[in-house]
């Protein structure tokens, strides 16, 4: 098992900067400058994750800005990302 943070790929930054909610919470005006925060001053990961029961197997993507707060984390539902509450 792999549990250690790997670096997003292109195709993920382009996906998560995408998501208009994203956007929002950065304060982003559009998908490219959501893109260039994630690349230039967010913390963003991915794991493959494997919850301890029945739940949740797959991507598990966490997004933390530069201010002290709750990280955003993705996950993947039917092969769309969306907020893990």
């Amino acid at each position: 098992m792999n549990n250690k943070p790997m670096a997003l790929t292109s195709a993920e930054i382009k996906e998560i900067a995408s998501i208009e909610d994203i956007q929002q919470m950065w304060g982003a005006e559009n998908a490219d400058d959501m893109a260039s925060i994630l690349l230039d001053s967010a913390y963003a990961v991915k794991f493959h994750f494997i919850s301890g029961g029945p739940g949740y197997v797959g991507d598990l993507y966490v997004l933390f800005g530069d201010a002290p707060g709750e990280p955003v984390r993705l996950i993947r539902v039917k092969g769309k990302l969306q907020f893990f509450d």
